[in-house]
């Protein structure tokens, strides 16, 4: 290992994916803060002339990079996917929910097929490589490429309840759409590898497979319909890139096994408060084969436990998911509003191992 001195933030996060030990855990904020709480950490900020941007910059060890969409323009609130959405607010702010999901009808295959399905055409690969150096012209950071989440659009193109039935009693359904959907996500990616050779050092995918307590289908059933389509993902992109990131929200021991054997190398999200995710199982059953990522709780720790106690948390988390490598420290999903900014503070604060002035000094040098 490299002295903590010369350690840059790219060799902190692949010594994390690798499993082996570093100077710290590396730090991401994975899905940051909802826009309320964005809001007010930037208010507290403020004080210091800075924001949650600046904040960002100075502490995530992660760059995600991706092609823009430059295709037809859109309908407002909807998607290249053919859904769109609504706003309904909660109060002290609002969220989008789902208006229209344009297979929530469909019965067949041929449903499947006469969708209108996003081109790889529509996206603008040119410039990816002239981004990524003007963001990090050193290479200084983890540089990450999204390579898609087909179950769960599948499941927001047809509506949750449609696509557990179908898994039962149509597959076929399921796979003509999981199918045409991983066939977009590898092209787009393809596209990617070619247009910025060597450029990325990971792929971060998704598919919520997990429940609270347990996982959201069997084994079976994920073996049998889900995972080709993750092992097509995750087999393309090891081909260009040392690392697969994934992303599952819930109970997902029971299945760590098939995501591993499917191509992932580090699970992020690591919802501690569900059934058999403590740290100390995860660690002991999987920390040989799989890193984690995440597992500061944005349920229970960061919005209800005092600053000190969310540093106890931090500090545990690092030591026992850390515990010869293998953690990248991060809230396990979206920091929600009414969050305190307190807490917030403390987690980045146990996480790097530094008092807050200095990250307000690093935060005010020139970007």
């Amino acid at each position: 290992m490299k002295s903590a001195v010369t350690l840059s933030s790219r060799e902190r996060v692949l010594l994390s994916l690798g499993r082996q030990p570093s100077d710290r855990p590396a730090f991401s904020w994975s899905f940051g803060p909802q826009p309320t709480a964005k809001q007010a950490l930037d208010e507290y900020l403020a004080q210091w002339n800075c924001n949650y941007d600046r904040l960002y910059q100075a502490t995530c060890d992660i760059r995600q990079f991706g092609p823009a969409y430059n295709g037809p323009p859109l309908p407002p609130q909807s998607s290249i996917w053919g859904w769109t959405n609504k706003t309904i607010s909660y109060g002290a702010g609002s969220y989008e929910e789902w208006d229209f999901r344009p297979l929530a009808n469909a019965e067949t295959v041929a449903d499947i097929e006469r969708h209108p399905w996003p081109n790889p055409d529509h996206f603008n690969y040119a410039d990816l490589r002239p981004q990524i150096r003007e963001v990090d012209p050193e290479h200084r950071y983890a540089r990450v490429l999204w390579v898609g989440n087909p179950m769960e659009i599948l499941s927001w193109m047809m509506g949750l309840e449609k696509l557990m039935e179908a898994l039962v009693i149509a597959p076929e359904v399921v796979h003509v759409g999981m199918e045409r959907i991983t066939a977009f996500f590898e092209e787009l990616a393809r596209r990617c590898f070619a247009a910025a050779p060597g450029e990325f050092d990971a792929v971060f995918g998704a598919d919520d497979v997990g429940t609270q307590q347990g996982p959201m289908i069997g084994r079976p059933t994920y073996r049998e319909l889900i995972m080709p389509y993750h092992r097509r993902l995750y087999g393309l992109s090891h081909e260009h890139v040392r690392f697969t990131i994934h992303h599952s929200d819930g109970s997902v021991y029971d299945l760590l096994d098939d995501l591993h054997e499917a191509g992932v190398d580090c699970l992020e999200a690591v919802q501690v408060e569900c059934r058999d995710m403590e740290p100390e199982k995860l660690k002991a059953g999987f920390g040989d084969r799989l890193a984690f990522q995440g597992a500061v709780s944005v349920q229970q720790v960061l919005p209800q436990w005092s600053v000190e106690e969310v540093k106890k948390e931090v500090r545990r988390l690092k030591s026992v998911l850390g515990q010869g490598g293998g953690y990248i420290c991060a809230p396990s999903h979206a920091i929600q509003a009414g969050t305190p900014v307190e807490n917030v503070i403390a987690m980045v604060e146990a996480a790097l191992e530094t008092p807050f002035d200095q990250i307000i000094a690093q935060m005010q040098r020139p970007l």
